[in-house]
């Protein structure tokens, strides 16, 4: 029997599907070259002002965990911290930053649902701390949900996954029934709450798949936002050409410098979000992109048309944009940034409590043999 090397292997089959692969590639670039001129005059894709001189108060805030092996189970630590900067004319200084942690141990079941839980009550903890105060804001950032997605449930024989779900839905209900008249839109003068985040990418490809003529086709997008309904022939029968594009690809494409989608309904797609009653009230979102070779985001703000207009939208993404900074590929808004740097130092500082733990409980009086197994983390 003849054999072939793996190196052969990859080699040959390179040389077969290089031309294939190119070819689609190509294809697909084609395709979004001739389709993204529609999405522009629709309106689903559009240009936003840069702001020649940016006036803000903005705080950032950022969550982060991780999780550590500790006395034969696991340990984690969860924290959010929030950074504010001021921006006068151009000109940015720093303001006064803010934190919230938490250590404990964690039970494998559903560990990263519940750690992600902490993270979206710790960053409701701090915009509490932050509406209970006589500072004043332009723009709040987070990054967390602002609600509770359907794969976060807990099963039922989770009960420390059921309790921090219960805890943080609860935590969320109170801050919504205190706060929301304080925030913009309801309040014209408040402070804009943005959640950022990198998903969703297909979102605005189902959009165009509807049938934007009918009133159902249109429910997820805000027709305040310039769609435009007398161009939305030029849509008509281009499915067949977003086969294979891919939605990364295909949203890579179609934003340009300083541009955003349209803004769309996040709740009307999603099967169930809890806490319903705040939900509700509203919940849309749009991707931008500061700049061709910059990373695109996706804001959700709470609310709905129409309250939220098409300018103010553009004023909430023209500020973002202002804000969005590279780090390392990634883009993020300067605040948030700032904050990821100072989270950095959570892993060490598990595993210094990791080193502490044991040693609190080597000094008990529990039995040696069992703590003798356990020597091997160290």
């Amino acid at each position: 029997m003849k054999t072939i090397n793996l190196a052969q292997s990859l080699a040959i089959d390179s040389q077969l599907r290089l031309p294939g692969s190119a070819g689609r590639i190509l294809k697909n670039i084609r395709d979004i070259e001739r389709i993204a001129p529609m999405f522009r005059d629709v309106g689903l894709v559009k240009p936003v002002p840069k702001l020649s001189m940016v006036d803000m108060n903005v705080a950032g805030i950022s969550t982060r965990s991780c999780v550590t092996k500790a006395l034969g189970g696991f340990i984690y630590v969860s924290a959010a911290l929030r950074v504010d900067l001021l921006i006068e004319q151009n000109k940015l200084s720093s303001g006064a930053t803010d934190s919230i942690s938490e250590l404990d141990d964690i039970d494998f079941e559903a560990q990263a649902k519940r750690l992600e839980l902490i993270q979206i009550r710790q960053t409701y903890s701090l915009l509490e701390k932050i509406f209970n105060s006589a500072h004043s804001y332009n723009l709040i950032l987070i990054d967390t949900p602002f609600f509770l997605a359907r794969d976060m449930a807990p099963l039922d024989r989770h009960k420390k996954h059921k309790e921090e779900y219960e805890k943080t839905k609860k935590m969320i209900e109170n801050f919504w029934d205190r706060f929301r008249q304080s925030i913009f839109p309801w309040n014209p003068n408040g402070p804009v709450v943005a959640s950022i985040l990198a998903e969703r990418f297909s979102a605005i490809v189902s959009i165009a798949k509807q049938d934007l003529r009918t009133a159902e086709g249109r429910s997820q997008i805000l027709e305040n936002d310039g769609f435009d309904a007398l161009m939305i022939k030029q849509l008509d029968e281009i499915e067949e050409q977003l086969i294979g594009i891919g939605d990364l690809r295909f949203i890579n494409g179609i934003l340009g410098d300083f541009t955003r989608t349209i803004a769309f309904r996040s709740h009307q797609s999603e099967n169930r979000i809890e806490p319903v009653k705040e939900v509700q009230q509203g919940l849309i979102g749009f991707h931008f992109r500061s700049s061709r070779q910059g990373q695109i985001k996706f804001v959700q703000l709470v609310g709905d048309e129409p309250a939220w207009t098409s300018e103010s939208l553009d004023i909430v993404a023209s500020k973002l944009m202002a804000l969005d900074m590279q780090n390392k590929g990634k883009a993020m808004p300067l605040p948030q940034l700032l904050g990821y740097q100072q989270l950095n130092i959570l892993p060490q500082f598990a595993e210094f409590y990791r080193k502490g733990l044991h040693n609190a409980v080597k000094q008990n009086e529990v039995e040696s043999g069992w703590l003798d197994s356990l020597e091997g983390e160290e």
